[in-house]
Order: C-alpha cells, then sequence, then structure tokens
C-alpha cells in the first residue's frame, strides 16, 4: 500500500477521535476535526486515483473529440475544506470575543471580521473554480481558458516537462517537483502549470499526443 494513503489513513482517524472527544466541551472546535478528518480521506482517495491513473493507457478509441480539462475536483475541497477550518477558527473567536467600546476591542473586532471575511472570500473563489473550463485540446489545437486557440500548424515542439525548486538552503535535499504543458507558438514559449487540474502529466501526454496524430491524419486525408 502507497505510504501517502497509510499515513492520511492513521491522520484522519486521530482527527476524527479528536473530534468525537471535543464535542462534549467545544462544538466548533469538534467540527474543525471532523472536517480535518474528511480532508484526510479526500487525500487518500487523490492519491489512489493518482496511482491508477498513472497505470492507463489510451489509445485512439478512448479519447473523445475534445479533452476538457478543468481545476482538480480533489485539490478544490480540500482548499475549501480547509478555508472552512480557518472560517470556523474566526467564528469561534468571534463568539466568544467580550466586546467593549475602547480602541484595542473595536481593532480586534475588525480583525477578527476582516479575518472571517477574508476565508469566506476565498471559499467562494473556490467554489467558482470547480466549473471553470482551464485548457481544451481537439483535433484542431488547444485553447487555454477563454484565450483564442492555438492551432495544431502553428504549435510546436508540445510536451510536459518537469522543473524542480532548488534553493541554497536545499541544494541536496528533497526538490519538489512541478509538472508544466509546454510548447512552441509561433515561436513565443507557453507553458502552463498542470499540477492543480484533474489530469495528471502522463494522461496529459498521452492526449497531446494522440491529439497531434489527429491533426496530422486529417491534413493527410485532405490532400
Amino acid at each position: 500500500m502507497n505510504f501517502g494513503i497509510i499515513f492520511y489513513t492513521i491522520l484522519g482517524i486521530l482527527s476524527l477521535l479528536i473530534g468525537i472527544y471535543l464535542l462534549q466541551y467545544f462544538i466548533l472546535l469538534s467540527i474543525i476535526f471532523f472536517i480535518g478528518s474528511f480532508i484526510n480521506v479526500v487525500f487518500i482517495h487523490k492519491e489512489y486515483s493518482l496511482n491508477k491513473s498513472d497505470k492507463t493507457e489510451y489509445d485512439e478509441n478512448s479519447i473523445p473529440d475534445e479533452i476538457i480539462i478543468k481545476y482538480s475536483r480533489s485539490g478544490t475541497i480540500i482548499a475549501i475544506a480547509t478555508y472552512c477550518i480557518f472560517l470556523i477558527l474566526g467564528l469561534f473567536f468571534l463568539l466568544g470575543f467580550n466586546f467593549k467600546f475602547t480602541g484595542t476591542a473595536i481593532v480586534v473586532l475588525f480583525i477578527l471580521l476582516g479575518f472571517t471575511g477574508y476565508f469566506i472570500f476565498k471559499i467562494i473563489s473556490q467554489v467558482k473554480k470547480i466549473s471553470q473550463i482551464v485548457i481544451s485540446i481537439n483535433g484542431k489545437g488547444i485553447q487555454i481558458k477563454n484565450n483564442k486557440r492555438y492551432l495544431w500548424n502553428e504549435i510546436q515542439l508540445e510536451k510536459i516537462i518537469v522543473k524542480r525548486l532548488v534553493s541554497r538552503e536545499s541544494k541536496h535535499d528533497y526538490k519538489p517537483e512541478i509538472n508544466y504543458l509546454y510548447f512552441f507558438h509561433n515561436n513565443e514559449k507557453i507553458e502552463i502549470k498542470i499540477d492543480d487540474f484533474d489530469i495528471t502529466d502522463y494522461q496529459l501526454a498521452q492526449v497531446l499526443k494522440i491529439c497531434r496524430a489527429r491533426f496530422n491524419n486529417s491534413d493527410l486525408t485532405q490532400l
């Protein structure tokens, strides 16, 4: 079993038990741990899906005419749940705040209101991202958000590249990897970070290869 799945399972069980224990004392704080347990369940599902997706082989018949890529649903859910934790913390402090008409109390109240309002805004922003189309790929080309579609005959060297984050302090330590969709359009380099999307780098590499082949084959049939 994947180490990440084991880790998130243990963490999720601990969060659930703490949440149950706190129910008799602080309901709002117990909800935070229940949310934490839920986040770990989503992480487990995400780890399992990634391991399964990396073994999936696509072919010409398994890919629809157009591939729609959105932000990762599991990543968005995790972000919303995390922001909910901070929102509940803000509400917890607001409900327990003993307001008095003093300068310090007013400043603290505005800080708490601003803190709570900020995470309400972040939750709404994440909810809007769920249905947003980020990349569309078909036999004509690649479209990013609402921009004009880049046509295959104007695209070169399309591929997935990996960049590793290196700092002076961690030259010999683990280097985090970031995956990008990379191509040239009329000699302009285009790079789009894809780690936050609902498709893996391996899947997207296969999609690019198949859609490019469809375009090449359509060109041949028109000759």
